[in-house]
């Protein structure tokens, strides 16, 4: 596995692995949110409905394509 080519910057997560090719990651702070709606579901203090929700806004609102965009800043305004 290579280093990763963004480092901690707000940008997507490229890793390169031989043989395999470059698996493109959400930025750092996208990860953290994700694990952080993981590690509330785990502990019972949210519902993996409601936090399956949140996740697919948070991508949504990063993604590059404008109605996916548009989409998940409409779903983070409804929570």
């Amino acid at each position: 596995m290579n280093t990763m080519t963004s480092g901690l910057s707000r940008g997507p997560i490229h890793l390169h692995f031989e043989g395999i090719g470059t698996i493109t990651l959400p930025g750092v702070q996208t990860l953290a949110f994700l694990g952080g709606m993981g590690v509330l579901v785990a502990v019972g203090m949210l519902e993996w409905p409601l936090a399956a929700l949140f996740a697919i806004a948070r991508l949504f609102a990063g993604s590059t394509n404008a109605f996916l965009r548009g989409l998940g800043d409409a779903l983070a305004i409804a929570h």
